[in-house]
């Protein structure tokens, strides 16, 4: 029901409602909305008719004065006038021609839950609707504990929850008012409890990898967790916890040596836990720097003619990824023969050169004729030492170009080859290899995991061998090598207190300065060697996706190479994509000595050790050959490999 006759018309109205409607029209540009609906309603050309309202001849003209001008003239009643009102949702100026209706909230946040308790997830949408009747028509503010919430004002809440502070109640307050200003009537909703899911810790905020600090300046570590309920935390140095400190920011007032090594935070709530990672902190003191830092490590356990090994390649893959992580660029290779074992120490020497830091990591098997010997994978059941690479030999060619720092880790056995079943090798006159560096004459470590005709274990239901469970806690340590090697004796004597044993490690050294596997590596390029750069485009690799075609059957397909077991060089899958209904095998186009080629025909890929020449890929179809093609692999692989197959 209007407020007035619904057949009076806009002229007939009360002066002073009449006024009103005016101002309302012309508040915000209200009339603009209105217009532009009769417009549409009439079919006038819009534009120009809202120009011509705009156009005010007279002093007392206005834009909402002239459009309810035009709106008499076409014989417009209060009832049309409030039907274009409501259709327009101008609401309050419909009100000036309605009669008032009482304030009501149909519809309280709580009714559509079905619930006065809500349960959001962190990152999760929170929606509450509220829904109230009346005239002039309401407006809505939300709350949350009893504040109001910025830029809520509609009938819909719809907030994100991304705090903790967000919990709590929330209602909405809903006004009417009228077009003057006055506050009609105020309602107040029924509150919405929001509770927020318990969540499992997030580490925003991690400790930095790496500090160095100065003797007598403090030292802070800060991490920074996010869950509900609020995380804890516990710091631990060196694996020891340090009691008292449960905040998110560790504080030392005066930093000494007994502070160096690894600090963590242990956070967690009554959901999850997390540890931060490791910061290294150490003193501030002048360091050493390399030219580059790179190592060699091999891994042979599959051997022909001896007992195989189960250890060695975790043993290589795990120093590889302890070496990578501080800066090594790394050559990782597995069941190499005596050739190949040959072919790749003459590669690696050659970037052996001033400045550099070089480590050689060897896990397999060997022996002790006064000097350490090393058995490849074809070593002969009954061998000389001219069959296996001596130490010495090793050396002869590793210090040739005189690098900064030598490092050779013999993970094997030391013992005495068996008089009765290889006899002949205590009647051979051995080779002398002589080595020497030319200019760094104290740049040497010789490290073993046991002594002079001793056995090497690999430990019963263990990833790795005894030595590497051991080596791996000071390997990446940011201490003197020295100390290194030191540690790793001393964490095996403490493994096996009041144990009698036969594996006692022990090394050698030559070395004088400080130097840490950890030290920095000079960022100046024209320092850097040719023979380096020559090195790292020998062990490039990543994985390469391309198209092959079958020409008997016009069939294409795309083949994948990449490396089958990070991080060994030499074990390399190929993998053969968008053949459907076929079968697919693999062939050595060159027949290999020893099977080198293993293939899984389910999933259409094959890996091979040490591939040597093209690769024959083979298509059938139920059991009937169709179509085959050639993959020249040399021309993927790491270029190394074909230098150390020759």
């Amino acid at each position: 029901m209007t407020g007035f006759d619904k057949n009076t018309y806009i002229e007939r109205l009360p002066v002073n409602v009449y006024n009103e409607l005016v101002d309302a029209l012309n508040k915000d540009s209200a009339w603009i909305i209105l217009a532009n609906h009769v417009a549409e309603q009439l079919e006038y050309p819009c534009t120009s008719w809202i120009q011509s309202l705009k156009e005010v001849k007279y002093l007392r003209d206005t834009p909402g004065k002239k459009l309810l001008s035009e709106l008499n003239i076409k014989m417009c009643t209060v009832e049309i006038l409030r039907i274009l009102l409501d259709s327009c949702k101008l609401y309050n100026i419909l009100s000036i021609i309605s009669d008032p209706e009482p304030l009501n909230i149909v519809m309280h946040p709580t009714e559509e839950l079905q619930t006065s308790t809500l349960e959001v997830s962190f990152g999760c949408h929170l929606r509450l609707r509220c829904k109230a009747v009346g005239m002039p028509p309401p407006s809505y503010l939300w709350y949350h504990e009893n504040e109001q919430l910025q830029h809520c004002t509609s009938n819909e809440l719809d907030v994100v929850i991304t705090s903790v502070s967000q919990a709590g109640e929330y209602k909405c307050k809903v006004s009417q008012t009228k077009n003057d200003g006055t506050v009609v009537a105020t309602l107040t909703s029924k509150t919405v409890n929001v509770q927020i899911c318990s969540v499992p810790v997030t580490i925003e905020e991690q400790p930095e990898p790496i500090l160095e600090v100065k003797d007598g300046e403090s030292l802070t570590i800060c991490c920074k967790a996010n869950s509900y309920a609020e995380p804890c935390y516990q710091w631990f140095h060196d694996n020891t916890k340090l009691e008292g400190e449960t905040s998110n920011i560790l504080h030392i007032e005066k930093f000494s040596t007994k502070y160096e090594g690894k600090y963590y935070c242990y956070i967690y709530n009554n959901v999850s836990e997390a540890y931060t990672q490791k910061s290294h902190v150490m003193m501030d003191l002048p360091r050493l720097k390399a030219v580059a830092k790179i190592a060699l490590i091999i891994a042979n356990e599959e051997y022909e003619h001896h007992e195989c090994l189960v250890t060695p390649k975790n043993d290589a893959a795990h120093i590889a990824s302890l070496l990578k992580e501080i800066g090594f660029e790394v050559i990782c290779l597995i069941n190499l023969t005596l050739s190949q074992i040959k072919n790749v120490i003459r590669i690696f020497s050659k970037a052996l050169v001033e400045g550099v830091y070089g480590l050689f990591y060897f896990a397999g098997h060997g022996f002790k004729m006064q000097e350490s010997y090393m058995l490849a994978t074809d070593t002969p059941k009954t061998y000389l030492r001219k069959d296996a690479i001596c130490e010495s030999e090793l050396l002869s060619v590793f210090l040739e170009n005189d690098p900064e720092l030598l490092i050779v880790i013999l993970d094997m056995c030391q013992t005495l080859p068996s008089k009765e079943f290889n006899p002949d090798i205590y009647h051979e006159v051995p080779t002398v290899n002589e080595y020497k560096s030319k200019k760094n004459l104290r740049n040497l470590i010789q490290a073993y995991s046991t002594s002079s005709h001793r056995p090497s274990y690999e430990r019963l239901n263990s990833k790795y061998g005894l030595y590497m469970t051991h080596l791996s806690k000071y390997i990446n340590k940011d201490i003197t090598v020295t100390k290194l090697f030191e540690d790793v004796g001393k964490s095996i004597d403490s493994c096996f207190e009041g144990k009698e044993r036969n594996q006692i490690p022990m090394f050698a050294l030559s070395i004088t300065k400080p130097f840490r596997l950890t030290d920095a590596i000079h960022e100046i390029a024209e320092n850097r060697p040719d023979s380096i750069d020559y090195l790292n485009k020998l062990i490039s690799f990543s994985a390469r996706t391309f198209d092959i075609t079958f020409k008997q059957t016009n069939m294409c397909s795309r083949v994948t190479i990449s490396l089958f077991m990070e991080p060994y060089l030499n074990l390399v899958k190929i993998e053969v994509l968008d053949l459907q209904n076929v079968e697919v095998n693999f062939f050595n186009y060159i027949r290999a000595k020893r099977n080198n080629l293993y293939q899984n025909q389910h999933r259409k890929e094959c890996w091979i050790h040490n591939p040597q020449g093209p690769l024959v890929i083979s298509v059938s179809k139920n059991g009937t050959p169709i179509a085959a093609t050639l993959l020249d692999v040399k021309n993927y692989i790491p270029p190394l490999l074909n230098v150390i197959n020759i």
